[in-house]
């Protein structure tokens, strides 16, 4: 297969990468902000130049040919590069833009929207954040402006992780409810199930305790254990002083969880993911612990 420059759009290699990140075309359109149509014609239009199937359609999406892996694989090389030189060109001006990704929790990219954010962004007006929540992290590509929060999540082969801090757990209830007598809700994800907060849950409550509610959002347990389902470790940034909620135990945290901020060896010295590193730093406390910060126990 050849990639002749003559043959080929740039535009049409990044609806290549869009719908190979996204699974299918719909999302990828989302993505570029462009119709389903649209996609559709482009990556017509690219298989017609290159002559060559680059995906197929299976139950779970679109699924790339061995041609389509090939094309791929130059398309990030192609993508990195002109990174590369659109960052070299911004850092003489010292000047962070562009589109930065932020890959977390769902309730990690809330607490960002709400404290981080929107300082960020008025620091560095020529700056972008597109936020992306789930509760498993996806591998960093290559020359892609793109950072990872995650908890006791070891990074990808194309990725390294930079301590942010730690973020305190509490047990809590609705408030005004015998909690001696609820029963449990708890994080889980079926594909990773050994997760801290569950592994918590299990040591902690009796054989006789009931598992009410488990969900892979803490935004989710939150709302159940405020609508009485049970309760539940929740992050003390969420949960203090939040109505309806009221901390079952006394002290210090039950639970503290190391933060860390994954990212790509590629990308990290670039203007706009430096200012967005020195953001979270700058603002983890106020995003991620609670008013009154609560002292592990010496």
């Amino acid at each position: 297969m050849s990639l002749a420059a003559a043959q080929l759009d740039w535009d049409d290699l990044k609806i290549l990468l869009a719908v190979s990140r996204s699974g299918s075309l719909n999302a990828a359109a989302v993505q570029l902000g462009i119709d389903q149509a649209t996609v559709s014609r482009r990556l017509a239009a690219l298989e017609a130049a290159l002559g060559a199937i680059l995906f197929i359609r299976g139950r779970a999406g679109l699924s790339p040919t061995s041609a389509g892996d090939a094309a791929i694989e130059r398309a990030i090389e192609i993508e990195a590069r002109a990174n590369r030189l659109a960052e070299e060109v911004g850092n003489a001006n010292q000047e962070a833009s562009g589109l930065v990704r932020i890959v977390g929790n769902a309730w990690t990219m809330t607490r960002l929207a709400a404290c981080v954010l929107p300082g960020l962004l008025a620091r560095h007006p020529k700056l972008a954040i597109r936020t992306i929540g789930g509760p498993l992290p996806r591998n960093l590509a290559a020359g892609e402006a793109a950072l990872g929060l995650w908890f006791e999540v070891p990074p990808g082969d194309t990725a390294f992780a930079i301590k942010l801090g730690e973020v305190p757990y509490a047990i809590y209830g609705p408030a005004g409810a015998d909690h001696a007598t609820l029963g449990w809700v708890s994080f889980w994800d079926d594909l990773a199930p050994r997760r801290a907060p569950a592994r918590w849950i299990e040591k902690t409550r009796k054989p006789s305790d009931t598992l009410r509610l488990t969900a892979t959002d803490s935004s989710v347990l939150l709302a159940g254990i405020r609508g009485g389902v049970g309760k539940g470790l929740l992050p003390m940034c969420l949960a203090e002083g939040e109505p309806g909620l009221a901390r079952v135990t006394e002290g210090p945290p039950d639970l503290v969880r190391t933060l860390h901020v994954h990212a790509h060896p590629d990308t990290i010295q670039s203007a706009r993911i430096q200012a967005v590193l020195t953001c979270l730093h700058e603002n983890f406390s106020s995003a991620f612990t609670p008013a009154a910060p609560a002292k592990r126990p010496q």
